[in-house]
């Protein structure tokens, strides 16, 4: 009896003895390797294609207080709320932008 008791115990992992099944956990697991084993090229262009597209904040050395590194505008367009909920001012900064052609605008 104690012997079949160990044999049990030995399968851990929740794997059931003599069947390749596999725990629900494990399956989930499994399937996840696979997805991604099948779809890793698709995955790594679109990460680069993301890398491409938004810009990170650029970081100073630890230790200089006084290091400014100011971050670099990524949208490059001004939709109608945004100048219609912007206060005065800064709507016509958004129009100077716009007319000099530094952003764009978007209907």
């Amino acid at each position: 009896m104690a012997n079949s008791s160990n044999s049990a115990n030995s399968n851990s992992r929740g794997r059931k003895k003599g069947t390749g099944k596999l725990s629900t956990p494990e399956a989930r697991r499994e399937y996840q390797r696979r997805y991604y084993q099948m779809h890793k090229e698709k995955a790594k262009e679109y990460q680069r294609q993301y890398n491409l597209t938004h810009k990170k904040k650029a970081r100073g050395g630890r230790g200089k207080a006084n290091f400014m590194c100011p971050r670099e505008v990524v949208r490059s367009t001004f939709n109608t709320s945004d100048i219609m909920h912007a206060p005065v001012e800064k709507t016509l900064k958004m129009l100077e932008k716009i007319i000099n052609g530094e952003r764009l605008f978007t209907m």
